[in-house]
């Protein structure tokens, strides 16, 4: 593997529109922080940035609550993540990772599978479902409720990649797109 290039990261990113590039900890006030600036930008894109705005939550909901990584600031912990969102001109795309349990990727890779298959009244249905008898897995808190939220509210299907980090854990990244100006 060889050794990371900032200047080359730092070129990677410059050749594209970023409204959003955060790799850290994700506290409450970090959401915040984001999602106000967030609001700010996509101003002159009222019905897009709406979405963008709603999906960019769930992302970073799904990091506060469910990625393996997890750093400590003083005597608080806060699990880590990245979230990426950039804009050509069609779509909005918005990117996050963290690391997960390898356990949990057949979980992951099946769900995404199956709403990628779905139309948007099968999502409306399967949402349904999931909030009257919601999976009772120990890492649950509503878990899949957001990946449908996410493809209903972008229209749009869910990438996801997985790749592994060590014998225990994977990088879950998840990648949807946003149409422009609707």
């Amino acid at each position: 593997m060889g050794k990371f290039s900032f200047f080359n990261h730092y070129q990677d990113l410059s050749s594209k529109e970023i409204l959003v590039s955060y790799k850290g900890p994700m506290s409450d006030v970090i959401i915040y922080e984001i999602s106000k600036e967030l609001k700010n930008k996509l101003a002159q894109d009222p019905k897009s940035g709406k979405k963008v705005y709603s999906i960019f939550m769930e992302l970073a909901q799904n990091i506060f609550f469910y990625s393996s990584e997890v750093s400590k600031i003083g005597d608080k912990e806060y699990r880590v993540g990245t979230i990426v969102i950039t804009e050509d001109e069609e779509f909005y795309t918005l990117m996050a990772g963290n690391l997960v349990e390898k356990k949990w990727i057949p979980t992951l890779w099946d769900k995404c599978e199956l709403i990628n298959t779905l139309d948007r009244e099968a999502l409306r249905r399967l949402k349904f479902e999931q909030r009257i008898n919601p999976n009772e897995d120990e890492r649950s808190k509503g878990a899949g409720i957001g990946l449908i939220q996410i493809a209903l509210t972008s229209a749009q299907p869910i990438s996801v990649e997985f790749r592994d980090v060590d014998d225990k854990l994977s990088f879950f990244a998840l990648a949807v797109n946003v149409k422009k100006n609707l």
